[in-house]
């Protein structure tokens, strides 16, 4: 089955705890704990991604990328970026899976993302500004 917005939705509505929200080129999904997830789905593939930061809050940007680099790894399932939006750049947490997917992985993939995000903000919060922790 090839994903779109809508069975993305239709999957997302049965999971327990999350919030749905249809944008122009994606869901907002949030869990009970205030992490928000959002999904695009392309031809090939899916992209679920959080965002952690701005990197105008990183204090020590070298030495956080270069403890990215090192640990990124330790969490399944789950890669570090960085994303320009509103002309503002973020660190994000992503993962991409194939559109031809079972909706078990699916749900495999936000459920994990949900959970490594407050792993990603605690490993790293030493190298942000006090008001981002």
């Amino acid at each position: 089955m090839a994903w779109d917005l809508e069975s993305i939705k239709a999957l997302a509505d049965t999971q327990e705890g999350w919030s749905i929200e249809v944008e122009e080129h994606c869901l907002s999904i949030s869990n009970d704990e205030g992490v928000d997830v959002f999904v695009y789905p392309g031809e090939q593939q899916l992209i679920a991604e959080s965002l952690l930061f701005p990197l105008a809050s990183v204090k020590d940007v070298d030495g956080l990328n270069a403890l990215v680099l090192r640990t990124h790894q330790l969490l399944p399932l789950t890669t570090i970026g960085i994303k320009q939006i509103a002309g503002e750049d973020y660190y994000i947490a992503f993962g991409a899976l194939s559109s031809d997917s079972k909706d078990t992985v699916v749900v495999e993939e936000i459920d994990t993302l949900f959970a490594n995000v407050g792993e990603f903000l605690e490993l790293y919060a030493e190298f942000l500004t006090h008001e981002e922790v």
